[in-house]
């Protein structure tokens, strides 16, 4: 059964696998200088749905954030904790697709072994 709401074109780049792990989310704004961008002291912890290589897919409930850029702390399986830094794709219903964008290449490869195996 596709998690694509009626109506909406896949327009996902790279394959997600099931990913129902707690994930930790720091807000980033920019600072009053506006040439730094900065992690908030008070993350938030949250439920993901799905993750893949390009981004994550989470649940936020009525959760609203000022910010557009997250710092995501989280743990594929038996893995070293992956921090990664995404912006906000959509919301919608409680859900929320963040677009990685700052990956390193090892992060990159555990994210994709994660999808490739849970096929």
């Amino acid at each position: 059964m596709s998690s694509i709401p009626k109506g909406k074109a896949e327009r996902r780049k790279h394959t997600r696998a099931k990913f129902q792990e707690e994930v930790t989310v720091h807000g980033v704004v920019e600072s009053k200088s506006g040439n730094v961008f900065e992690v908030q002291e008070k993350p938030v912890t949250v439920r993901a749905r799905d993750v893949s290589e390009g981004g994550i897919r989470l649940e936020i409930g009525d959760t609203a954030s000022p910010s557009k850029i997250f710092k995501l702390n989280f743990t594929l399986q038996n893995s070293k904790p992956v921090d990664v830094y995404s912006k906000l794709a959509w919301v919608e219903k409680g859900m929320c697709g963040l677009q990685f964008i700052v990956v390193d290449e090892e992060i990159r490869r555990m994210i994709r072994s994660y999808v490739e195996k849970s096929q």
